[in-house]
């Protein structure tokens, strides 16, 4: 019998069908954000290194990172490259906030010169609208042609609806209280910050609402990309309350400034214990209206009822919320609401001013009370109708805000911001 001859077979595809390599997507971040000492990490801070997290295990994607310090990623699983860039200067107040910006944009210009020319990147990403942020990733795209996608992530708009036909910015600020000088630079600010928006490439937006903002003021829908903000539901779940029962009536998490409502809080606060004499409101955060803050408390006889608590670590931020019956949030701007979902999340019911993006973001969850802006009244009789519900209802209200916060999550978020950055691959 003859032998047959064995043929080696090739399982190389034709040239036609093969794989064709992946490309590589190059980004430079500016990540400026405010020092831990002024005031604790924000929305955007978080939501930029948490989608970072998930951006660090693509393969396909190289990031380099110039960002402020002190730094905030110190996260094992942040492994792009990372630049600190530390600014000697810390001054007092408002304006000398502002000196602080324009130095950090200048020694941010010529740091970025030296590692935009190594990095060659695709795309400048700015994950902060500030104007640091924007200031600084425009100069760079401007200089090496390169398009510059940003994170929008707020803009301040009027908050409620009045007969005055002065509905300008700089009047929206003088009725929180800023001074004229405060009130001109924030709206010098968003005036600047404008036009460098329009030039942007594309903008990823975190709510419908900034979205539609964006576009009444002239930014072209068609660069602008809605994505989200999500909370780390996991990380939440393992956090066990500081203590053994609900020891705060009410928390509050934020920035400490004007435009959060934080003045509103122990005008609440008084007539909440004026009903019930043992009520205690926790207060989380920092800001430079901390000092003004406590004063009021003080002046206000609420020294035994409303304690002060600054930033904090997030494991002792979600002990403290899941220590407290109820979350109250008095913000008048805000662009989508980090601290209200991780609120939701500790199993909270909230209380809230009716702002446009709270109303999109959580307005359809039934543990989630809106009230007319600036209606201390309001504010004050649901807050004191929550905390006087049985124990029954306060756990339906719980179990409710647990199930509505299950919707968020950064591996989501990040993999949408990803399809609008690898838009730029190879641009």
């Amino acid at each position: 019998m003859p032998r047959t001859e064995q043929k080696l077979v090739c399982y190389t595809a034709p040239i036609g069908l093969q794989k064709k390599r992946q490309p590589i997507l190059r980004v430079f971040v500016i990540f400026f954000h405010p020092s831990t000492s002024i005031t604790a990490m924000g929305g955007a801070e978080k939501r930029f290194v948490e989608t970072l997290k998930t951006f660090c295990m693509e393969h396909d994607l190289k990031i380099t990172v110039l960002e402020s310090a002190p730094s905030l990623l110190t996260e094992t699983k942040v492994t792009c490259k990372k630049f600190l860039l530390p600014l000697s200067f810390h001054g007092k107040g408002w304006l000398s906030t502002y000196f602080e910006w324009i130095l950090w944009v200048v020694k941010a210009a010529f740091k970025s010169f030296s590692l935009v020319r190594h990095a060659k990147p695709d795309v400048i990403f700015v994950p902060n609208n500030t104007l640091p942020n924007l200031i600084s990733g425009y100069i760079a795209g401007f200089i090496f042609q390169r398009p510059m996608c940003v994170v929008v992530h707020h803009i301040d708009t009027p908050f409620s609806k009045s007969r005055l036909k002065d509905q300008s910015l700089y009047n929206c600020y003088r009725k929180i209280k800023y001074s004229r000088l405060v009130s001109l630079a924030k709206a010098l600010a968003f005036y600047i910050m404008l036009p460098l928006l329009k030039r942007a490439k594309a903008i990823i937006t975190v709510s419908n609402f900034t979205a539609k903002a964006l576009m009444n003021n002239g930014v072209s829908g068609s660069k602008i990309f809605v994505s989200g903000n999500a909370v780390d539901l996991n990380f939440i779940k393992t956090i066990k309350p500081c203590y053994g029962k609900k020891i705060f009536d009410g928390v509050f998490v934020g920035r400490i400034a004007k435009e959060k409502g934080i003045f509103d809080l122990p005008k609440v606060w008084k007539k909440v214990v004026k009903v019930r004499n043992n009520a205690k409101l926790l207060i989380i955060g920092s800001g430079l209206e901390l000092p003004s803050v406590k004063e009021k408390i003080g002046s206000s006889n609420l020294e035994n009822n409303v304690f002060i608590r600054g930033r904090c670590s997030d494991i002792e931020l979600y002990s403290l919320l899941k220590s407290s019956k109820i979350f109250i949030f008095p913000s008048l701007f805000e662009g989508w609401g980090i601290a209200v979902a991780e609120a939701l999340a500790c199993g909270l019911p909230i209380v809230a001013y009716d702002i446009p993006a709270l109303k999109e973001v959580f307005g359809e969850c039934r543990s989630v009370f809106l009230v007319p802006v600036k209606d201390v009244e309001s504010m004050t009789s649901s807050v004191l109708k929550v905390i006087g519900a049985s124990k029954r209802k306060l756990g339906e209200l719980s179990s409710c805000s647990r199930v509505y916060s299950k919707q968020f999550s950064w591996e989501k978020i990040a993999k949408k911001d990803l399809e609008c950055l690898r838009v730029f691959e190879n641009s």
